[in-house]
């Protein structure tokens, strides 16, 4: 009882200093993982993701959220001790791989032994020396420098805001039809449905008796969808950020209110975030398959729709937006007409190159980079597949 008392005392420092920070997320976390090591009941992540992150349905295997909660946890503790807490007897420690505290009393650093190097001792270090610095100089940042994204640009909100982030994909719906005379059964992608919406409009224009339909419980996801994960996560991997994913026909509109998002695919999938792309100059036509713009001039209208074949060279056109949410929270959106503009309106996210660029152009436009906007880029591919691309107009959303 007595060293539970000491231990409180001892997170209660922790918590009120200053390099702890204000969090009462972390506070709670780690009163929580403390309270669970003392009654030697360690919690599963899907415990903390319940009790302390409010994720009552966590699913370890889709989100690394609460490991990342965890690696801040450790580098708090470890700023205390570099500040407030250097001259504390009894250490705080979370192993890795582990949700157990651990109370470890400091050693006590004795002095060391002074030694004197010969000549060529001297030499022979200095030579090893010489030979780490030019091998981290010239070669460890061309192996090791991952996804250089610049934390303070277009990306800044993503890095920094509090809310959890729900990447989601824009999936293609299909259903189910059944034929009563032969018996038969048909999987069916239709172009035209892209949505519980659409299908119900479709099934109430049949009338043939023979034939029923059933919405099915799975979707389809375009080839590049899991490239567009690959990118993202290599890029929140290395900045220690997290993300979850979630298809279109899955996603729950309560959830809009409580998350960042970042939506892509093709614009016809993207239900009721389509209502997202539609701003004072430029939005999509979803009747058209069409970008419009909206230009200075009053009633002049320009319109982007895609041509050429799209298994074989085409031209493109895709959108880049953000915009803001109905919670303060960020909507991103990267899609395209076709499947070719929606990868890669979301490279200039993701390649370091684009991206620069991107972030070029808008400074030179807007003398800094804007919180809300509109980019239109032209893509010209083969077989759906980009082969270059252009800004084309860029436009500041003012709320």
């Amino acid at each position: 009882m007595e060293n539970n008392k000491a231990y409180n005392k001892i997170i209660a420092k922790i918590i009120s200093s200053k390099s702890f920070g204000q969090s009462n997320t972390y506070a709670n976390l780690l009163l929580f993982l403390v309270a669970s090591t003392l009654e030697e009941d360690i919690p599963k992540e899907t415990t903390i993701a319940s009790e302390i992150l409010g994720k009552p349905n966590f699913d370890p295997s889709q989100s690394t959220l609460v490991r990342v909660y965890i690696y801040n946890l450790r580098k708090k503790l470890s700023k205390y001790y570099s500040k407030e807490g250097k001259e504390d007897k009894i250490i705080v420690q979370i192993p890795k791989g582990s949700y157990e505290v651990r109370f470890v009393e400091k050693k006590m650093v004795t002095p060391k032994k002074s030694y004197s190097w010969s000549k060529g001792t001297t030499l022979t270090l200095l030579l090893l020396f010489t030979i780490s610095l030019a091998y981290n100089i010239f070669l460890y940042p061309r192996k090791h420098n991952i996804n250089p994204i610049n934390e303070n640009g277009l990306w800044k909100d993503l890095f920094m805001d509090q809310k959890p982030l729900m990447v989601l994909l824009g999936d293609l719906f299909i259903y189910q039809e059944d034929n009563t005379k032969t018996g038969t059964q048909k999987i069916i992608r239709d172009p035209f449905i892209n949505s519980m919406e659409d299908y119900e409009k479709f099934t109430l224009q049949q009338s043939e008796s023979s034939l029923t339909y059933e919405p099915l419980s799975y979707s389809l996801l375009i080839y590049n969808s899991a490239l567009w994960i690959k990118d993202l996560s290599e890029i929140f991997s290395h900045n220690h950020s997290d993300f979850t994913i979630r298809n279109m026909v899955r996603f729950n509109p309560k959830e809009l209110p409580d998350n960042n998002f970042m939506v892509i695919g093709m614009m016809k999938t993207f239900g009721l975030f389509r209502d997202y792309l539609h701003g004072p100059k430029l939005f999509y036509n979803t009747q058209g398959h069409s970008i419009v713009y909206r230009g200075d001039q009053v009633g002049r209208e320009t319109v982007y729709r895609p041509y050429g074949d799209p298994n074989g060279h085409h031209t493109d056109y895709g959108f880049i937006t953000k915009v803001p949410g109905p919670n303060n929270n960020n909507i991103y959106l990267f899609g395209g007409i076709w499947d070719t503009a929606a990868s890669q309106s979301l490279k200039y996210f993701t390649s370091p190159k684009l991206l620069k660029e991107l972030e070029s152009a808008m400074i030179e436009k807007f003398g800094s980079l804007p919180k809300y906007y509109q980019i239109l880029l032209e893509v010209k591919g083969v077989d759906r597949m980009e082969l270059s691309s252009k800004i084309i107009i860029m436009e500041e959303i003012v709320p």
